[in-house]
């Protein structure tokens, strides 16, 4: 663990640990989940492994978060809407930046789907640092559904 992270303060209430994500999104966290009526929302306590030089989230890991929470939000909608789980990709991710996350804050994506087709799904949201916007995300995501592995 980081040795800054031990000295953070803890998660948000209503935060839970987020079981999603592949071995990258993995090594990235842990990551924290939050289902509000309007909005999905995942978030992270900002680590020193996590900054960049100045002493800020790298851009890099910020785009990370924002790709993530968007496709969580869209398998959040998806579960909402009654649709078996999807396989999903990025087909396009905006991070417009508006200011630097400081290391330790709380960085969360409150994100939304504002259409969700057959095999498209487009995303906003916001990101929050120590609930200060930071950035504004949005993106557009292929859905296509997971069919059964033969035999099973």
């Amino acid at each position: 663990m980081d040795q800054h992270a031990s000295l953070a303060p803890e998660t948000p209430p209503g935060f839970v640990p987020a079981s999603h994500g592949g071995p990258y999104a993995q090594a990235l966290g842990p990551f924290f989940s939050h289902r509000a009526e309007d909005y999905t929302a995942l978030g992270i306590r900002v680590q020193h492994r996590h900054s960049n030089s100045m002493g800020g989230a790298h851009g890099g890991f910020v785009a990370s978060l924002a790709d993530l929470a968007l496709v969580h939000a869209v398998a959040v909608a998806r579960e909402r809407a009654g649709l078996p789980r999807a396989a999903l990709s990025t087909v396009t991710l905006s991070v417009d930046f508006i200011g630097p996350p400081k290391e330790g804050c709380w960085l969360e994506t409150r994100a939304r789907v504002t259409r969700l087709g057959r095999s498209i799904a487009f995303t906003e949201g916001e990101m929050l640092a120590d609930g200060k916007r930071v950035a504004r995300v949005s993106g557009v995501f292929a859905m296509k559904e997971r069919r059964a592995a033969p035999g099973a």
